[in-house]
């Protein structure tokens, strides 16, 4: 934005310049959810959602160490069950969501109109909070079906592995990354910095106000 006060001949020319300058809070948001992303990646394509005794289970595949070998390992699709393909479909809409959070967030920050970026914004944050709640509800309904079943398997005892504990480092993840954004109200800071401009060569600042 600009304003000449004084345009006649040699005389100095003041100018109004617009900075926006964009808060870190934001860009550590979009880390944040870029690890989160990278951390359902690992989640949903890990076999060690579930461990027993030689046995590993994940959303898509169960592999059995073979007893002969222990570093061989025997993997065969996981059966389809309705809650499981369930968990299957929400962990994915979740990481296509944070992926899509990143993306517009990524775009209000390199925005140059002070608006559009506060839409971005909010929009990116409530994309990450779906996210989380899409993403809770397949962490919080795997272990309750599994133990509805659990008596069904050969296995006598069971414990969750790491990757499901990986799944909630992600959704955490998310949610801070929303949370950020939430606390950040303000979009940016907005500074209307007034210049007079002497000549060709130089210019000199005469006043500098944050808005």
């Amino acid at each position: 934005m600009a304003n000449d006060r004084s345009s006649s001949g040699g005389a100095p020319t003041t100018t109004i310049e617009t900075l926006v300058v964009v808060r870190p809070i934001k860009v550590i948001a979009v880390i944040l959810a870029a690890l989160a992303m990278l951390l359902m990646i690992l989640s949903v394509a890990a076999t060690t959602w579930l461990e027993a005794n030689r046995v590993t289970e994940g959303l898509w595949e169960k592999c059995r160490y073979r007893l002969e070998e222990e570093d061989m390992v025997d993997c065969e699709i996981n059966p389809s069950r309705d809650w499981l393909q369930a968990c299957r479909g929400l962990c994915m809409v979740a990481m296509i969501l944070t992926f899509v959070g990143i993306v517009v967030t990524s775009v209000g920050l390199r925005s140059s109109d002070y608006r559009s970026k506060y839409r971005y914004y909010v929009a990116g944050m409530v994309i990450w909070f779906c996210a989380v709640g899409i993403q809770l509800i397949a962490l919080v309904t795997f272990p309750i079906k599994f133990l509805d079943e659990i008596t069904d398997r050969a296995e006598a005892r069971w414990q969750f592995g790491w990757a499901y504990g990986i799944g909630w480092g992600a959704a955490i993840f998310d949610f801070i990354a929303g949370l950020l954004l939430l606390i950040d109200k303000g979009a940016e800071e907005v500074i209307y910095r007034e210049v007079t401009v002497k000549n060709k060569e130089g210019f000199e600042e005469e006043a500098t106000e944050p808005v």
